[in-house]
């Protein structure tokens, strides 16, 4: 029986586009996104993620693996953070999950994507628990996040069922115990869901498992 949905973020309940990070980037410092990119997106950003490095230091140690010029942190926030969008049919899924099975956000994040996500997101109206990178110190599939998560579902590994975008994951979560699907795109969140007997036929209560004003952020 599953008690628990493990639920990731991007590409799942909000979308995003990262290429508009490199883009603002290239336009700031005329250096070409496609060299940008692996820069951006490399273990930079996974010490970012770990909640390793302040805004301020991945920004500078960016700039010094790049060689870029030294850029305004309202610039390097904006294009890092302003890359969201809402993802409505997923967020409408997600409401409908079947009552008493805790629903658990499990994120690789950092603080700026954080922060991009709730001006088109709010968490406490569709989740019970936030397991963020950024704030455990450990990512996706490192064994301190899945640790993490177990504990804010609050039961068994085979009790839970994961749903992220990369297949990868899903697998590494299957390693563990905790059964999964991948998803692509809110058709397939809602089927994969429905599929397993955790969707009710109308829109589900607005809380779960508890108050959602009280959100236990991990």
């Amino acid at each position: 029986m599953t008690r628990a949905l493990l639920v990731d973020l991007g590409q799942v309940l909000v979308g995003f586009d990262r290429q508009i990070t490199c883009r603002r980037v290239s336009e700031a410092t005329g250096v070409p996104a496609s060299r940008l990119e692996p820069v951006l997106f490399g273990d930079l950003e996974a010490a970012f993620d770990r909640g390793a490095l302040t805004p301020e230091r991945f920004f500078r140690s960016c700039e010094e693996r790049a060689g870029l010029p030294r850029l305004a942190d309202a610039t390097w926030t904006g294009a890092w953070r302003d890359i969201f969008h809402p993802l409505p049919e997923a967020v409408a899924t997600l409401g409908r999950v079947r009552s008493g099975v805790r629903r658990v956000l499990v994120s690789n994040t950092n603080e700026l994507h954080w922060q991009g996500v709730l001006d088109v997101f709010d968490p406490a109206a569709a989740l019970d628990a936030l397991v963020l990178s950024f704030r455990v110190g450990a990512v996706k599939p490192e064994p301190a996040f899945w640790d993490a998560a177990l504990e804010a579902a609050g039961c068994e590994a085979a009790e839970c069922l994961f749903a992220d975008d990369r297949p990868e994951l899903v697998a590494a979560a299957a390693a563990r115990g905790i059964p999964g699907f991948a998803v692509a795109g809110p058709a397939s969140f809602s089927r994969g869901l429905a599929s397993r007997g955790l969707l009710e036929e109308e829109s589900a209560r607005p809380g779960n498992s508890g108050d959602r004003d009280s959100v236990r952020i991990s």
